[in-house]
């Protein structure tokens, strides 16, 4: 079982369904509670996390800059 953890549907429908037709089992949590109340009723094999929810971040939150150190 994949967990995808996304704060927008399109993103956890349109991987859920890819995931489907490759035979993959899914469930998706919009946030952090539905993401541990899955993971305490399911054995979840891998995740899928989005790295930022929020529209307003330039989608590199978790990228460092080793040149600015």
């Amino acid at each position: 079982m994949i967990l995808i953890i996304d704060d927008d549907i399109a993103v956890r429908t349109s991987l859920s369904l890819l995931l489907k037709q490759g035979g993959f089992k899914s469930v998706t949590a919009e946030n952090q509670d539905e993401a541990l109340k899955h993971l305490a009723e399911k054995p979840i094999e891998a995740v899928l996390l989005d790295m930022n929810f929020s529209m307003d971040t330039t989608g590199k939150d978790w990228i460092r800059d080793a040149s600015t150190d």
